[in-house]
């Protein structure tokens, strides 16, 4: 079956693309029905002389975009595993992908992307390309690491993130225990489990039964799974600070 290339020239730099891969978007695919009608086969993007010229797009973007494209459909050869794409590569070749309506690349493009970037970095693109999904569990990750949000992510998230996170934090952060020795707490609260049975002492190596423990995944369970739903209303209000 025949596969023909087609030149396409971004900045100053010739490209010459199967014309298969093309089709997959909607807008080059578009463009080549209006060609077929018009039944100019000497037309745009047939020769080096007279390529289809892209404007508002950067060459290395534009190669970007190949790579992806050329690494995602073609089959991998047996005992060789798919070739993996840069995190730079990956964002350029999606942005183009969506401005140009190729849709299976966006598909086979996210779940890379989602898996290269950071909570900061997912929540940014996910503003950009309004991807709802990603909000909450990126938003959540940042509520609970133990580390705190610097200057510059502060600046990236904007004030209403930002007041956001620091409520859930304020609101959700461990509880401390009083330095009375009168004071009581419950089980959950002290972070503690008993056991009846004979353990071996992690600070002086003896094995003691009765003995205590640290167990505290019942409480951390439940301040997740309420952040969780905190952050999810949150996100289905807008993200905005009320």
């Amino acid at each position: 079956m025949e596969d023909p290339l087609v030149v396409i020239q971004v900045e100053n730099t010739l490209f010459k693309v199967h014309k298969r891969l093309l089709i997959k978007s909607e807008t080059f695919s578009n463009m080549f029905k209006i060609v077929e009608v018009t039944n100019d086969k000497s037309g745009e993007g047939s020769s080096l002389d007279d390529p289809i010229t892209l404007e508002t797009v950067s060459a290395s973007d534009f190669e970007a975009l190949l790579t992806a494209l050329y690494s995602g459909y073609h089959p991998v050869l047996p005992g060789q595993s798919a070739p993996k794409l840069e995190t730079p590569v990956l964002l350029a070749a999606f942005r183009l992908a969506n401005m140009w309506n190729f849709s299976d690349l966006q598909a086979y493009l996210l779940p890379l992307i989602e898996k290269a970037l950071g909570d900061l970095d997912r929540i940014m693109f996910a503003r950009e390309f309004d991807i709802q999904t990603w909000l909450g569990p990126a938003y959540r990750n940042l509520c609970q690491r133990s580390t705190p949000i610097t200057i510059e992510e502060a600046r990236k998230l904007g004030l209403d993130s930002l007041l956001m996170i620091a409520h859930v934090r304020e609101q959700f952060r461990p509880p401390k225990l009083a330095s009375d020795l009168a004071a009581v707490y419950c089980q959950s609260c002290a972070g503690v489990n008993y056991t009846s049975s004979g353990r071996t002492c992690t600070c002086c190596g003896q094995t003691t039964a009765p003995s205590y423990y640290h167990n505290n995944s019942a409480q951390r369970t439940a301040t997740s799974t309420a952040i969780a739903t905190k952050i999810n209303q949150w996100v289905a209000d807008g993200c905005v600070w009320k």
